[in-house]
């Protein structure tokens, strides 16, 4: 009985402990908001080129069946 009250004790000192907010004695200057909107900025400028450089392969993954029918008779021409 002593030793589950004392267990109960601990583990709730740990979980106040755990969930109670420390200084963390850091500065944040107002450069760093502009910072982190440029970052998101390019990643957004990024995934859009990305998304447009491949773009066809992208189309033509989900449309596999129309293209591959035009790229074998294309094939068959070329091969003479």
């Amino acid at each position: 009985m002593f030793l589950k009250r004392l267990l109960g004790i601990c583990l709730i000192g740990m979980l106040l402990y755990l969930v109670s907010p420390l200084p963390a004695y850091a500065y944040l200057d107002p450069g760093t908001g502009s910072y982190v909107f440029q970052l998101l900025i390019a990643g957004l400028a990024g995934s859009l080129f990305l998304l447009k450089v491949y773009w066809k392969r992208i189309m033509a993954f989900f449309t596999r069946n129309e293209i591959d029918d035009h790229e074998d008779e294309g094939s068959e021409e070329g091969d003479v």
